[in-house]
């Protein structure tokens, strides 16, 4: 594994809720979880894309606290390096409870330590590090990451961008992106352009013009993929038994990333992440459920045979 990827923001701890239903207003439900799992979207995509075989740079900042050690303790045991994970003298290690309800999913996230990764942080770490890859998400400080994005830059790099959650972006940070990948709401959240997502994808082409290609998250439809000045192509998701979306989005990126490593096109790196997502899915949890290099390759020759040959 000599080729890496840098990926850059959150470590979380995750409790899993899942619910038979919407509860009433004051209703106390009883519900089940998984247990305790390690996610973040930094930490999801680092590991998707470890297990497609990348070198992975994990840079992130946790709480001086027994969630931080639990932490450092699930990173090793999955082989992530943690040798660029800062602690936080003030906040603790961030927590989220994802909710699945039938019909439905969503997260209560609690930032804590994310929003402590400074450009100081940041910037040692990308300066110690050969990387020409870089993963953002949006859930750090936007400034640590666009001073990231601009010295991969300088090396000639690639900045993905994955603009979750939308808040946690800047126009500065954009500009500075080659390839975002927003899901549907996301990239309607940014151009404040309701249900069409093809008027959203033309102004985000005219506000950054260093944009190279926007691909559209679609959950079980796949992804709309459009490289600038290239007709819109739609990929189709591999079908599968969904029973947790929580982490397919970030599956989709890391191996998405592994793939444009490897020398895939951006349309088969996106049937690649098509079938990462999908296979995430079929699990709960998040890091858990993350396939492996071999059963994603394995899934895309069977369902992409033309792009196998």
């Amino acid at each position: 594994m000599s080729e890496s990827v840098l990926v850059i923001g959150s470590i979380v701890v995750d409790l899993p809720m899942i619910l038979p239903r919407h509860p009433l207003t004051g209703e106390t439900l009883k519900v089940s979880s998984p247990g305790m799992n390690l996610g973040g979207k930094a930490v999801n995509q680092g590991l998707q894309s470890q297990l497609c075989g990348a070198n992975v740079q994990l840079v992130g900042k946790i709480g001086r606290d027994s969630f931080g050690e639990w932490v450092l303790a699930e990173l090793t045991h999955y082989g992530l390096r943690t040798d660029s994970i800062s602690r936080s003298n003030s906040a603790a290690t961030s927590c989220a409870v994802p909710i699945i309800e039938p019909g439905n999913q969503y997260i209560l996230h609690v930032p804590g330590a994310n929003a402590d990764l400074t450009e100081q942080d940041v910037v040692q770490s990308v300066v110690r590090n050969t990387s020409r890859i870089l993963l953002l998400q949006g859930e750090i400080p936007p400034s640590s990451s666009l001073a990231a994005a601009r010295l991969i830059h300088q090396r000639g790099g690639i900045v993905i961008c994955d603009p979750a959650p939308t808040t946690g972006m800047s126009p500065e940070l954009l500009s500075e992106a080659d390839i975002l990948t927003p899901n549907s709401q996301e990239l309607m959240m940014l151009t404040g352009v309701d249900n069409d997502v093809m008027a959203s994808i033309d102004l985000v082409w005219k506000r950054y013009p260093n944009l190279q290609a926007i691909i559209v998250t679609q959950g079980e439809h796949g992804v709309l993929l459009q490289e600038r000045d290239v007709v819109a192509r739609s990929i189709p998701a591999p079908q599968v038994y969904a029973v947790d979306p929580t982490a397919a989005g970030d599956a989709f990126n890391g191996a998405f990333a592994t793939a444009l490593l490897n020398g895939h096109s951006l349309e088969s790196a996106c049937e690649i992440g098509c079938c990462a997502g999908a296979l995430a899915a079929t699990k709960i949890g998040a890091a858990q459920s993350l396939a492996s290099g071999s059963e994603i390759m394995s899934l895309w020759k069977t369902v992409y045979y033309h792009s196998a040959g």
